[in-house]
């Protein structure tokens, strides 16, 4: 499906199936940024708060060191890691109750609607919580042993906590296949990781952790005892009903703006930093901090843009959900409503650039299109998407959406025949018409 249409105007150039519905992969990250930049403005930004619920006596807090959330998609393990450093400003050398991690501001399960259950382990797959860390996933190595048979070794690359796995990977015979398989166990508990890899050969391993509230927690649990301060007690997520006491310390650890994490999610294809967003926008839109809340914001704005239910079905704001279905021509007006939007420079901004960076670096490098085609790209199994703006031969702004569904050919066969039709888009010169301004009559 391919619509192409003059942004100023909204005349159609082009359309191929424009109407029909297609598994949009992460051109969804689109209608997120659309619709959050029109919910909450790219000023917004969230906030992460400590507490101290008791006394702080010659040292001693007596009471509970509460850690609320609100969904921050830029909290850094780095950040965490110093936060012993105010509790010792503040006076704290020891706590006698918990470390508590308020997590209640999102609602529902950590991932989204129609995602694989197998693909959970891996980082691009990785969940979301009120109170969690960017990025929130483990890079580990398996080595091989010394010999055919031999157990593998799961190694962390990084210094912190791990995720708890069992693993049970051989090594296998010189240059044979990587093969593993993640499980989890019937009765829950450790993921479980069964499998060969290839002697000589080390296998990196980019994984989700295993709850992404408990693993800033876990950081902060290591940074507390390296720095000297002791707890008392656990170290744990909020109960459903608990509430905490008066606070006699508090800090705000505020985030950095909306606008600038509309271009952290659309340049990489950030999935976590995408679901955060969309929560959030449920949340101060009233409702609660749920996918669902999120996406009923989105279909009032959509239906204010001229876009009907139909042609936009979501069911998550990352794209990794198959049950998406978005239509080209729905694609292509909400670009046009963002192209006359005023956060408009902002969201252009954050979209990645031929040639230049993002998901889209290594593309179009040396055609009309480098550092013409500002566009936001899609890829899942047999499903690839790319829609944005460029500027055609008689330099005329255009917006284009691109989208392949169910091809029989290799991923990289898709994308090449994706960057074929935009570097002829950007070749583009409207035929001569009588009364055309002078530029277009210069055009073969």
């Amino acid at each position: 499906g391919l619509v192409v249409q003059v942004a100023e105007t909204g005349e159609i150039l082009f359309d191929l199936q424009g109407d029909k519905l297609f598994v949009p992969a992460s051109n969804t990250k689109i209608v997120t940024a659309a619709v959050a930049l029109e919910a909450l403005g790219p000023a917004y930004r969230w906030e992460t708060t400590l507490a101290a619920t008791g006394q702080i006596m010659e040292g001693v807090l007596e009471g509970d060191l509460w850690i609320t959330g609100s969904g921050d998609p830029w909290l850094s393990r780095e950040t965490v890691r110093a936060w012993p450093a105010l509790l010792r400003r503040a006076g704290i050398e020891r706590i006698t109750g918990d470390v508590i991690g308020d997590d209640r501001r999102f609602v529902g399960p950590q991932w989204g609607e129609g995602w694989f259950w197998h693909e959970i382990y891996a980082s691009w797959a990785s969940g979301v919580s009120a109170l969690q860390v960017r990025p929130n996933t483990v890079r580990a190595d398996l080595i091989p042993g010394a010999r055919v048979g031999d157990g593998a070794r799961f190694q962390l690359r990084h210094e912190g906590p791990g995720i708890p796995m069992e693993t049970d990977v051989r090594t296998g015979a010189p240059g044979s296949d990587v093969r593993l398989h993640y499980e989890l166990p019937p009765e829950g508990g450790d993921v479980r990781l069964t499998g060969w890899i290839p002697a000589g050969d080390t296998v990196p391993l980019h994984l989700a952790t295993h709850h992404p509230t408990l693993y800033p927690l876990e950081h902060l649990e290591q940074a507390v005892s390296d720095a000297g301060i002791e707890v008392n007690g656990s170290f744990r997520r909020a109960a459903s009903e608990e509430a905490p006491g008066p606070a006699s310390w508090s800090h705000g650890v505020v985030s950095d703006s909306l606008g600038a994490a509309i271009a952290e999610m659309l340049k990489p294809s950030d999935n976590q930093v995408a679901e955060s967003i969309l929560r959030t926008v449920g949340y101060e839109a009233g409702a609660e901090g749920s996918a669902e809340a999120g996406l009923d914001v989105a279909r009032g704005i959509l239906a204010g843009w001229g876009i009907e239910r139909g042609a936009m079905a979501l069911s998550d704001g990352s794209g990794l959900s198959r049950y998406n279905r978005i239509a080209p021509s729905a694609m292509a007006r909400l670009l046009r409503s963002m192209w006359q939007h005023p956060e408009h420079a902002v969201f252009l901004a954050g979209l990645p650039v031929a040639a230049v960076d993002g998901t889209m670096r290594s593309r179009l490098s040396g055609t009309p299109a480098e550092e013409n085609v500002r566009a936001k790209t899609g890829s899942l199994a047999a499903a690839r998407a790319l829609s944005g703006y460029l500027t055609d031969g008689a330099g005329e702004t255009l917006v284009f959406s691109l989208m392949l569904n169910d091809y029989e050919v290799s991923g990289s066969v898709a994308v090449a025949l994706e960057d074929l039709i935009i570097e002829q888009i950007a070749l583009y010169r409207r035929p001569v018409q009588p009364g055309w301004p002078q530029y277009r009559e210069e055009s073969p």
